[in-house]
């Protein structure tokens, strides 16, 4: 009896666990917070070859070369001025929240990227991908290897902001922008 009863409450505490933990997972899921979307469209054979093995993890379709060529613009000075690929992108680039709300950022895309407060924008910490006549962003690492990447499919929370504008950028992609405005 003693067994029987001990099972039982073994069970209880299972089954209780269980039903706690799936209503805690489906509330981050359906949570009405913002989102923010880290997004690119690298193609993994030929940015993995260029990279090295996992750079590129996604299943898009931009090849290292089709980056590379949309990085600066033809109709601008196209050594000095980065405008970047315009499948590297924050989605929405601009979100309004209120005071205690948390943004969600989730890296959706194929590469690693990180989601960096600054006071100004500016270039990144990858000198082949900012132009020449740009200021590294001082919150951006001049060491790209002491950045906090996002990996893809990872989310973060920000939270604790306060009132007035938050910009904030990815330090490898430096033309990958938000602004959150916190009222």
């Amino acid at each position: 009896m003693r067994k029987l009863r001990v099972l039982v409450y073994g069970l209880t505490v299972l089954v209780g666990v269980w039903v706690i933990g799936s209503a805690v997972a489906r509330a981050q899921v359906k949570s009405q917070d913002p989102r923010i979307a880290l997004a690119d469209n690298c193609d993994p054979i030929t940015f993995n070859a260029f990279l090295g093995p996992n750079a590129c993890v996604g299943r898009g379709d931009t090849t290292v070369g089709e980056f590379f060529s949309a990085l600066f613009s033809p109709l601008i000075d196209s050594g000095k001025v980065f405008v970047g690929h315009p499948a590297w992108r924050m989605e929405p680039a601009y979100v309004s929240i209120h005071t205690g709300q948390t943004v969600r950022v989730t890296n959706s895309g194929g590469e690693g990227h990180t989601f960096t407060a600054v006071m100004a924008f500016g270039a990144g910490s990858i000198g082949a991908l900012n132009g020449t006549d740009t200021t590294r962003a001082q919150e951006c690492s001049a060491n790209p290897a002491k950045l906090a990447v996002i990996a893809q499919g990872e989310t973060i929370d920000v939270s604790g902001l306060a009132p007035g504008p938050h910009n904030f950028m990815c330090c490898i992609h430096p033309w990958m922008r938000a602004v959150v405005d916190v009222e």
